[in-house]
């Protein structure tokens, strides 16, 4: 197999609303995920516990004095003071590289201010000045499912065109005042997970559109203006910064032989990953978006310049969030793939589809990739010596860096790895803390509750042998 390296970025990530915590300290605003309730998972991987709320319910309940329903991500397992810990520990596990979030909130509380909160600036550039005196290169997400809740009740999210504006002004404080730091950066969280998590991404909400996936589309618009014109800024600031277009990788492969099956997985594939990169790195609406848009009754409202800032400010590297994979039969409906095992929450485990997802967009694009989320969700709990082991883990991500060996042997230019998660955290849609990625367990549960003891897995001391071999002894 193909060697990495030695300037291979091994490392893991985080995002800021999953692992900070101090939702009300240093200045911070209110953000779309502080007023996430917890929703526990049943056997077939669904949600239950989940109680619907209006927004104005759920924000009156998250200010009050006794809140009715608990909050996981207002502690989380609390960054935001223990950050030199958990960078101490990444540290030891020789860590190259972290992909973590800016909370948009801690910059601009309301996203609307004239002037950032310097309390959040300070925060940040002391996590990143750890982080450079680590060894550790930081990655990162300036939207992470952290919309500042003002902007969702008086701009309207995404949907709104002036959160064009308030974006990219957060943005380009961030390139200003990091720019030193961080020689990477992505745009957008997952920017292709419009429909599952329309909330979270787009700060829209589904009641107030007569159309909303239309109206989805229109927001996306918007973002794609708002990446273009951020890389334009940060260009501007300093030419060495890279900007990454991000995608939660739904990789669909036909059910069988039917030639309609495979049709249909083509136009899952376009329309669910690549439309959202074609744009951003090839510069403009591809063809077969268009005629999606056309025969589904989808307008786009474009001002005079959008296509003119999408054309001249293409994004310089994909990343890539890699958990499992889909198939669809002859009608278009997702189903279950007989043949391969899954997960306690219904994800399938493909490590080969990895191989076929990246290869994919090595050869539509050809520009630097990244790995920026791959790993499995286990509930875990610490034996009777107090440890973790956790083999299955170990085993999942040994496969995965396989079939990343097989794309480093076709000349493709991978330049970082950054698993799902370097320690536990609260889970991003259904806020449990007991579905654990992480290589540090963190001994908190779903209610908040526990010693939060930071204890190293199996899956750690091995990680740091992958690392201290290049990824020669898996």
């Amino acid at each position: 197999m193909a060697k990495f390296p030695q300037t291979f970025l091994w490392g893991g990530a985080s995002a800021a609303v999953q692992m900070e915590g101090g939702w009300q300290e240093g200045g911070k605003g209110i953000n779309v995920a502080d007023i996430q309730i917890c929703r526990t998972h049943d056997a077939q991987g669904g949600n239950v516990n989940y109680t619907r709320q209006s927004l104005k319910e759920r924000i009156e309940d998250v200010l009050s004095d006794h809140p009715v329903h608990y909050y996981p991500k207002h502690e989380a397992v609390d960054f935001y003071h223990r950050y030199p810990e958990y960078i101490q520990l990444m540290q030891e596990a020789g860590f190259k590289a972290f992909r973590l979030s800016i909370s948009w909130a801690r910059i601009y509380p309301n996203g609307d201010e004239a002037q950032p909160n310097e309390a959040g600036i300070a925060y940040y550039r002391k996590v990143f000045e750890a982080l450079r005196e680590a060894g550790i290169t930081p990655i990162v997400t300036l939207s992470h499912y952290d919309m500042p809740l003002a902007v969702v009740q008086h701009h309207h999210g995404w949907y709104g065109r002036e959160t064009i504006d308030l974006y990219v002004r957060y943005a380009r404080t961030c390139f200003e005042r990091f720019h030193d730091l961080v020689p990477y950066w992505i745009a957008v969280n997952q920017i292709n997970l419009i429909f599952g998590e329309s909330f979270s991404s787009l700060g829209m909400i589904m009641d107030e559109y007569e159309d909303f996936t239309a109206a989805k589309y229109q927001a996306v618009h918007h973002e794609f203006v708002a990446n273009a014109l951020l890389v334009k800024a940060a260009k501007a600031i300093d030419p060495k910064i890279q900007v990454g277009v991000m995608l939660a990788d739904q990789m669909t492969y036909p059910l069988n032989s039917d030639p309609r099956a495979a049709q249909q997985a083509l136009q899952a594939n376009r329309m669910k990953d690549y439309f959202y990169s074609d744009v951003q790195l090839r510069g403009e609406y591809p063809g077969y978006a268009k005629r999606y848009f056309k025969e589904h009754g989808i307008t786009i409202q474009m001002e005079p310049d959008d296509a003119k800032w999408i054309r001249e400010n293409t994004m310089d590297f994909l990343a890539v969030a890699y958990y499992y994979s889909h198939c669809v039969d002859a009608s278009g409906k997702k189903v279950a793939n007989p043949l391969t095992p899954a997960t306690q929450w219904g994800w399938t485990i493909d490590p080969a589809g990895l191989y076929t997802a990246m290869s994919s967009y090595w050869d539509r694009y050809h520009v630097p990739m990244m790995i920026a989320e791959n790993g499995i969700g286990v509930e875990e709990t610490l034996d009777s010596d107090g440890q973790v082991h956790d083999d299955y883990r170990i085993a999942y991500h040994r496969e995965h860096i396989q079939e990343m060996q097989k794309l480093l042997a076709d000349e493709v230019e991978l330049f970082a790895y950054t698993l799902w998660s370097p320690f536990d955290i609260v889970s991003g849609n259904s806020c449990e803390m007991e579905k654990r990625y992480g290589l540090i367990f963190v001994d908190v549960d779903n209610n908040g509750q526990g010693s939060r003891r930071l204890v190293k897995k199996d899956s750690y001391a091995w990680y740091k042998h992958v690392i201290e071999t290049d990824g020669e002894e898996l």
